[in-house]
């Protein structure tokens, strides 16, 4: 039997898009400087830089 691979869970962030008021998750780009997304709905592009200090939040809003 073939060993299953596992893989690791990407690093996200909630975000509530005010633009059409849904809620998203974007995820860490893979140079793992930003968490880049866009709205569901009109596809406006957001991006969260990642700060050396980090942040105690895991929730944001986009305007």
């Amino acid at each position: 039997m073939a060993k299953q691979e596992q893989h690791k869970p990407r690093p996200f962030v909630g975000i509530r898009f005010k633009c059409c008021k849904v809620y998203s998750r974007i995820y860490l780009n893979r140079k793992g400087d930003a968490f880049v997304g866009w709205c569901p709905r009109c596809a406006r592009k957001v991006e969260i830089k990642v700060s050396p200090d980090g942040s105690d939040s895991a929730f944001f809003e986009a305007v």
